[in-house]
Formats: C-alpha cells, structure tokens, sequence
C-alpha cells in the first residue's frame, strides 16, 4: 500500500503574508490545494495525509483524505504524518505542500524508483556556483557537479523511513528525511527534479507561481 504525506503544518515566518503561504490563493484556489489535486491525479497512492497546524484542524475537509495534527517542526510532523499511516503502508511519499507544480513525471519515477531502491531523493542541478563559508569569509569553493539542490517529494519504504525517525533523537538538529535515513545506513536514490518544482518561500515566489 502506499500513502502520502502533505506537509503543511509551518506557520511561514519567511513568507510575511497574512496566512501561512501554503493557504494563500493561488489562481483563485488555495496552494496547497494544487499539490494535493496533483498528487490525486497520479492515481498512484491509496491513501493521502495532510499534515496540518492545530489552529487549522477541522477548517477544510477533503473526501477521501485524512487530516492530522502536525508538530512544532518538520520533523516531528513528518514523524506524526508516519505514525498515521495506515498499518497495510509498505511505501510512503512525503511532499510539500508549497510545491504546487510537482509533475507527474517526478511522482511516477519516485515510486518507480523507491520500490527499486527503498529511498529516493528529487534534486535538481545548481545552476551557480557553490561556496562554503567561515563566518563572513569564504573558504571553499567547492566542484558544482557533485552538489545538487534538494527539493521533495522524498520516498521511501516505510520501515526505512520509520526507522530512521526512531534511531535519531528528537532534538537531534536533522531536518531532512533523507539525512535521517542517510545515517542510519541507506543511500536514497536520486530523481531528477525540475525548477518549475519550486518551494513557494516568500510573497515573491507566490507572485512568480500565480505568473506561471
């Protein structure tokens, strides 16, 4: 079985809307309603979780859909978003729900991908040139092939991931799925991402998205 997970649980202190950018509309209907009908019409997922903020529980309900409480971090709505699957889940998908242009190319080859490999990663090339820093100084300059930009989805088989979540403290500073699941022995497999699959950040990026 596979399930995905939404997660929309932010509060979007960067975006400096009103609302958490994820419930601004975009073309007349909220973001996260676009990444949510993509994923539907993959047609490739037998259940789908949006991971929300308590303040935003029982606002929307979606047929079909099962709405949680997410946390107070990525991490732990993600853990949550897991820990609600249901028990038959072999294989996950975890997506933002601000990255309303995910194609269906990139949903087919995750899934194709993580039943081949267990984990996957959607990256993207970086297109400028890469530093590293020391305080205000830059210290390195490191070759642009080897690093990519990482977007979502990210896959996984479930007890890859489940694992992961449990072998590594809460307050460990880990953000990323695939970090996680990197630590704990697993080399996730990398998809080719695409730049139309942006992460709508500030009022900027909801201006371009509404443009696009």
């Amino acid at each position: 079985m596979w399930t995905a997970l939404i997660l929309m649980a932010g509060q979007s202190e960067r975006f400096g809307g009103a609302l958490p950018k994820q419930y601004n509309l975009l073309k007349g209907r909220p973001v996260y309603l676009h990444t949510l009908e993509a994923l539907q019409r993959s047609g490739l997922f037998n259940h789908i979780i949006l991971v929300v903020a308590s303040s935003y529980i029982g606002a929307f309900v979606h047929e079909g859909v099962q709405i949680i409480e997410g946390g107070g971090t990525r991490r732990e709505s993600t853990y949550k978003g897991l820990l609600a699957c249901p028990p038959s889940t072999e294989y996950v998908l975890i997506h933002d729900a601000v990255r309303p242009f995910v194609s269906q190319r990139i949903l087919k080859e995750n899934v194709e991908a993580a039943l081949k490999y267990g984990a996957v990663d959607t990256c993207i090339d970086s297109v400028d040139t890469l530093v590293k820093r020391e305080g205000d100084f830059l210290i390195e300059i490191p070759p642009r092939p080897l690093y990519l930009r990482g977007q979502t989805p990210q896959t996984f088989a479930y007890k890859v991931i489940r694992k992961a979540h449990e072998e590594t403290p809460l307050f460990a500073e880990h953000v990323d799925d695939c970090r996680l699941v990197l630590e704990s022995g697993v080399r996730p497999y990398i998809v080719k991402g695409e730049e139309l699959n942006f992460k709508i950040t500030t009022l900027d990026d909801l201006q371009r998205a509404e443009n696009l």
